[in-house]
């Protein structure tokens, strides 16, 4: 079944009830394997059942995880350990990804204590590929640049994908701090986010998503008649390091780690 024929059998609704917002993003969502149908809240189970004996899953990102580890295999990564922010233990490269440390060996191979998702094998091995690419550059690069923030369409082909990047991450995140201020800033505090003085709203972190990538989180409640935002900003450098497809990935990959650490 192809998107287009998923999303006629749906109830087209454009509830906003999902985390893709519309049925149309939706449908190609399913089709990839990053939903399920019971996430629909307006699809009966039984029709549900119905459409998904129809639907064959394609994971296409095992194939990439695979394409990605034959380049990151021809990478000495102890040569670029340090301009990665990571450490090597026992000939294999050690990263804190929000929070957790994953560990990349030789051959590409990621692992770490506990679930492992294929899209953070994804971003890791993305990190490691561009950072490595895009190494002359990164060490040429003035120091100053660290303490300046522009926003995800200032980033380079970061206006293609800007409506996603707000739709997947920046909305979600305004939800989130919408429904419950104090249990997400806790939970940005465990990931090891700070908070930051000097900007326009009472509500900014800092956070380093990896090593080399951090974010500042900038958020407005709802005041007056002014609803409430979310701007995620980053440095400069951020798209040496990761193309801006992978940035999107980075930033739903927190919006997941939040929406899982709330429901513990």
């Amino acid at each position: 079944m192809k998107q287009i024929d998923l999303y006629k059998n749906l109830p087209k609704k454009n509830c906003g009830k999902c985390r893709q917002k519309t049925c149309m993003p939706f449908a190609l969502a399913v089709i990839k394997g990053d939903a399920e149908l019971s996430e629909c809240p307006l699809l009966d189970t039984a029709e549900a059942e119905r459409l998904k004996g129809m639907i064959t899953v394609t994971d296409w990102r095992e194939g990439l995880i695979l394409k990605l580890r034959d380049e990151v295999k021809k990478i000495d990564l102890a040569a670029i350990a340090d301009l990665l922010g990571g450490q090597m233990k026992n000939g294999s490269l050690v990263i804190i990804c929000m929070g957790r440390p994953f560990t990349i060996s030789a051959d590409g191979e990621v692992a770490t204590h506990g679930h492992i998702t294929p899209w953070v094998k994804i971003l890791l091995l993305h990190y490691i590929r561009n950072s490595f690419n895009n190494s002359i550059m990164i060490k040429g690069m003035p120091k100053q640049a660290d303490e300046k923030w522009i926003s995800y369409a200032e980033l380079k082909s970061g206006m293609v994908k800007a409506s996603s990047f707000q739709r997947e991450g920046e909305d979600p995140l305004k939800e989130m701090l919408d429904q419950n201020l104090a249990s997400v800033e806790a939970i940005l505090n465990r990931l090891g986010a700070l908070k930051k003085e000097g900007f326009p709203t009472p509500y900014a972190w800092a956070l380093n998503l990896l090593p080399k990538v951090p974010v500042l989180i900038l958020y407005w409640p709802e005041e007056n008649e002014f609803p409430s935002k979310v701007k995620v900003l980053f440095n400069p450098s951020a798209d040496k390091y990761l193309d801006v497809e992978a940035i999107v990935f980075l930033i739903e990959g927190l919006v997941k780690n939040i929406e899982a650490m709330s429901r513990r």
